[in-house]
């Protein structure tokens, strides 16, 4: 396991463990790893983690990145865009396993400039169709900061769509959420010069569902 990944993930097994004699599809494991996305205390141990990378890094604009996987199978980084700053110490995390998080921190340029970057997670929909989940976040020199996401087609984003991102991003508040081809993302940004930015990628009616598990 990377050392930037948290928590046991979400597999099969534990799935029929819960419900012994049903199918497990990637819908429900997504279901399992919604319900236990603070199990073991794994979202504690993320926080943890790059609030240690931001006592490291010291005074500056940063953004503390926590991002879930509840999307029923294991998500592949597959790209960035920095507009202001970089990846501070640690990586991205290369993959991130259904119901592991995931942290970083991304940090200011040495000029006057605020962390302004996106990342971009491929996996799966319901149907086996490759999907790409797109998180961003913008913290200003001076102004509101800003959180967007949004679902698209795999490879999506290896054509140069940010220009009209970025324009997308700076008009948000701090919460957005996307659903998209089975797919779903919401994001949230704090207020200040280094708050935590949380990401969430799954799929569609996983976070709104209220079964309690067995």
């Amino acid at each position: 396991m990377a050392g930037n990944v948290f928590g046991n993930p979400v597999t099969d097994e534990l799935v029929q463990e819960l419900y012994p004699g049903q199918k497990v599809t990637r819908k429900l494991k997504a279901q399992v790893a919604f319900q236990y996305i603070n199990a073991g205390g794994k979202d504690v141990d993320a926080k943890n983690f790059v609030y240690g990378l931001k006592e490291q890094y010291g005074n500056g604009i940063s953004a503390k990145c926590m991002i879930y996987n509840a999307t029923g199978d294991t998500l592949t980084y597959s790209g960035k865009k920095d507009w202001h700053g970089h990846i501070y110490e640690s990586p991205y995390p290369a993959k991130i396993q259904n119901g592991q998080w995931g942290a970083f921190l991304h940090v200011h340029p040495s000029w006057f400039a605020g962390s302004e970057s996106a990342i971009v997670y491929r996996g799966y929909n319901d149907n086996d169709v490759v999907c790409d989940w797109m998180l961003s976040w913008g913290i200003p020199y001076i102004g509101d900061n800003h959180a967007y996401t949004e679902i698209r087609e795999g490879h999506h984003y290896e054509t140069d769509h940010w220009d009209y991102i970025k324009g997308l991003l700076e008009s948000q508040s701090t919460r957005h959420e996307d659903t998209w081809n089975g797919c779903h993302s919401n994001v949230t940004i704090g207020e200040g010069t280094s708050p935590e930015f949380v990401g969430i990628m799954t799929l569609e009616g996983v976070t709104t569902k209220k079964k309690s598990l067995k």
